[in-house]
Formats: structure tokens, sequence, C-alpha cells
């Protein structure tokens, strides 16, 4: 049974805790060990487990330790995962609640994290450290990329392209066939019917930009 830990002490975090729980059951056990957080001492309780340090933590493991980042913002998990990869002990594995529907087809890289009533469906790609929160759809041959965040109920349709690091904020709907660029939000309810480009917020229905970010 692997060690595991859960980065992230908050709502998020603790959610996922309860996944991992839920998760044991099916038969994929993990030895839970505690959570990293950077903001709270050590020792600090946290539901059953408690705060074993920070990010410093990690860097000092000694055996095979599984990882699973507990925060949404996708630059932050980009910038986590990158950092924690360093250590070759370290893992991420995909976690998948018992109660959501992932089809066989279906590809998730490392790290993601499918929440509780996730349709995931044929054909579908789930990039590193993506997470798909309670209720969210995944249609037909769409691709998500890499530490994409995925609000609860959202409903995104088949041949859908999302690029790396973009955000879709709670209840939003995004059309069959579109493209949305890297670095994007798209705001809670959104309702997406065009591409959308990247490193931009869009909001309302249809969704137009409210804002453009600087270049890099």
């Amino acid at each position: 049974m692997q060690d595991i830990v859960i980065y992230g002490a908050g709502g998020l975090g603790r959610e996922i805790r309860a996944y991992l729980r839920a998760s044991d059951v099916t038969g994929q056990a993990w030895n839970f060990t505690g959570f990293i957080d950077d903001g709270k001492p050590a020792g600090s309780p946290v539901g059953d487990a408690k705060i074993l340090g920070g990010r410093a933590a990690l860097a000092s493991v000694t055996k095979p330790t599984a990882v699973l980042l507990g925060i949404a913002d996708p630059a932050a998990k980009e910038f986590l995962y990158a950092e924690f990869s360093q250590n070759p002990r370290l893992s991420f594995p995909a976690l998948i609640h018992p109660l959501a529907n992932v089809e066989p087809s279906a590809v998730l890289r490392a790290g993601t994290v499918v929440a509780p009533y996730c349709v995931v469906s044929v054909n579908t790609v789930l990039g590193t450290g993506t997470l798909l929160n309670v209720g969210a759809q995944v249609g037909h041959d769409s691709v998500l990329g890499e530490f994409c965040s995925v609000m609860p109920h959202v409903a995104i349709s088949g041949n859908v392209t999302v690029g790396e690091k973009t955000l879709i904020g709670v209840g939003a709907k995004i059309l069959q066939g579109l493209s949305i660029g890297a670095n994007t939000t798209v705001g809670i309810g959104s309702v997406v019917l065009n591409n959308v480009p990247s490193r931009c917020t869009v909001l309302g229905y249809p969704a137009k930009i409210i804002k453009k970010a600087e270049q890099p």
C-alpha cells in the first residue's frame, strides 16, 4: 500500500480527501499520511488527518509517495507539479471517484482528479493535473490541456479543445466543435457559442470577451 499526500488543506483538498476515502472502498487502496500546506503549521489537525509540513517536507521524502494537488488555480498547479517532479520518489496518480462515469477509451494523464457524478465520454483526453469538479461533463473526442480546472456542473460538448491552464467556471456550457485557448477563464454560467482565444476572460450568454491579459 503506497503512501499518498494531498497538497492543500483548504476546501478542495478536504474534498479530495473524501474522494480518496471513497476510492479505497473500490480496491484502489492508499495509505493517506496527511496534508502538505505552506500556509498552516505542521501538526495542525485537518479532520481526521494533520498537516505534515510545507513543500520542503516533500523534498525530504525518502520512499515512494503519491501526491494529489488539492488546489484549483491552474498556474499554481503547473508550478507545484514542476517542483515536485524533481523528486523521483514522488508520483502523481489519477484519482477517479467511484460515482464518476469514465469511459475506458478516455485518457487521463498524471495527476487528474475526477469528482463524483462527472461524465467523461469516449476518446477524450484529460491533460496532466486536470481537475473535473462535481458533476462536470466532457463530451466525446474532447481534449483538455494540462492543468485545466473545470468547476461543478460544467457541460463541455463533443470535439471541444481546451488549451492548457484554462479555468471553466461553475455551470458554463461549451458548444460542440469549439476551441478554447490556453490561460483563459470562462466565467460562471457562460454559454460559449464561438471559439475563444488564449489569455482572456469570457462571460455571458453568449460568452463575450470582457478582459484580455497582457502578453507575457
